[in-house]
């Protein structure tokens, strides 16, 4: 009969084998073919029977345990230094398993960010901390403890040793950083958001409609037709690498966890703001070109709006060149219309002329100033304007308009986040590479003559 340690390793040797399949599929960009996709099913397939495997051999293990000895049943604790049998000064929290005893878990040092600030984003923190150490610290009482507790089972953990290629990490770190990017990420927060089930996929997009004609008596009518055409997405890899110092506490492993979702979900949030406002169509934007950049290229007129003579830069805007961006929005899509701009813009645009314009009480200006103006909110972006210096000239300054109907994000496939303790192995680092895959397209900005359902006040000199 195989050991835990055994079947683990198993299927750390199965999940590997499916791993290369998506690595494969990602390098190409393309889907995986019918033998790829029932390879990598078959893999998962094993992968959840070792699991359930895996799960049986450590009760059988455990119940071993317990009959040797009785008196010393104990919870899974967790780890401290070793201190010659001194007790560790780790602050600690209880949390209830569902087996009925009680699990330690060490609260974090600082606030979190990436996990919510309740007991069950604290546990969520440390178990993917602790999968961390179990997987490339190598340390042994980790993987014990992340067997115990259903960490990491289903990853690539066997006895602590990552594979040259890196481990995923658990569902729980995962869901943390996308959480997170959408949190920080504006584009994405705003625009549409379309799942895609293929590397290509064509959204209809309506063109036209229907006409309406007057008809005589006993005359046929006119027929007419809604136009149609499609707006392509092409999935595009996104990656993020990193290093962290291999020389970690064992009681910091939450703040660990958290600060790496953190700097995982801001980079990738900052990336699709950057390429969806002010990508120029390089390789380096992926080939995207930004709502900012498409929006003064000539063919979209009645999508820009000149400020007032003079007006070039942030803090000349006045009310009436904000009112006159305003009026250039079709009706249709006044309905989830927002101001776009940076947070400078916000204070010198927004808020001077609502300070400017009376009418405040001492309890009004106290309290925290509302983000919206003229019943429209106000989303800020740093990727957007955001000198009051600069003169933008002919350049765009602030937005507004509805995006979702502007602009799409098509998302391929989740976060994939993988860590190895060996790209840098010379320096003593551990490596952390997080990919996902998407594209954004601006697709609707009007014409000449057709208006926009977005618009931008253009500076002017």
């Amino acid at each position: 009969m195989k050991t835990v340690l055994q079947l683990q390793q198993e299927r750390m040797q199965v999940l590997g084998e499916a791993e290369k399949i998506l690595d494969i599929v990602d390098t190409d960009e393309r889907a995986m073919s019918e033998d790829e996709e029932a390879r990598y099913n078959a893999a998962i397939d094993r992968a959840d029977m070792l699991a359930k495997e895996i799960d049986q051999r450590a009760k059988y293990e455990d119940a071993q345990a317990a009959t040797m000895k009785v008196n010393d049943r104990r919870a899974p604790q967790p780890l401290a230094e070793d201190d010659g049998g001194r007790t560790s000064s780790m602050r600690a929290t209880v949390q209830p398993t569902d087996s009925g005893p009680k699990l330690v878990i060490p609260r974090s040092y600082g606030k979190m960010v990436a996990f919510p600030r309740t007991p069950e984003g604290q546990m969520n923190a440390y178990r993917s901390g602790m999968f961390i150490r179990a997987t490339l610290y190598g340390d042994v009482k980790a993987a014990d403890w992340c067997r115990q507790n259903g960490v990491g089972v289903r990853s690539a953990l066997a006895g602590g040793v990552a594979t040259a290629g890196g481990v995923l990490v658990p569902e729980e770190f995962s869901t943390a950083i996308i959480d997170l990017r959408e949190q920080y990420g504006l584009f994405r927060r705003t625009c549409r958001v379309m799942p895609m089930s293929s590397d290509t996929i064509n959204v209809p997009r309506r063109t036209g409609g229907l006409i309406a004609y007057y008809t005589g008596e006993n005359t046929a009518g006119t027929e007419s037709d809604a136009s149609w055409d499609n707006v392509q997405l092409v999935a595009k890899k996104l990656m993020v690498l990193t290093r962290m110092s291999s020389e970690i506490a064992e009681d910091a492993v939450i703040d660990l966890a958290d600060a790496m979702a953190q700097e995982i979900a801001y980079a990738f949030a900052l990336k699709e703001d950057t390429v969806g406002f002010t990508g120029t169509g390089i390789a380096s934007d992926g080939g995207i070109v930004g709502l900012m950049v498409k929006i003064i290229d000539g063919t979209h007129t009645m999508a820009t709006v000149d400020a007032a003579s003079g007006h070039d830069t942030l803090p000349e805007i006045d009310a009436n060149d904000l009112i006159n961006l305003m009026s250039v929005i079709p009706v249709y899509a006044k309905a989830g219309s927002a101001w776009y701009c940076s947070p400078t813009a916000e204070e010198v645009v927004f808020n001077a002329i609502k300070v400017a314009g009376g009418g405040n009480t001492r309890d009004i200006l106290a309290g925290a100033d509302q983000p919206r103006f003229l019943g429209y909110p106000i989303y800020t972006s740093d990727v957007l304007p955001d000198s009051v210096t600069t003169n933008y000239n002919n350049l765009p300054m602030i937005g507004f308009g509805n995006l979702p109907l502007a602009a799409t994000l098509g998302d391929r496939r989740g976060i994939r986040v993988a860590l190895s303790n060996e790209q840098y192995w010379e320096e003593d680092q551990i490596g952390v590479k997080g990919t996902m895959r998407h594209d954004i397209n601006i697709h609707d900005l009007g014409s000449t003559t057709v208006k926009s359902p977005y618009a931008v006040l253009l500076g002017n000199t």
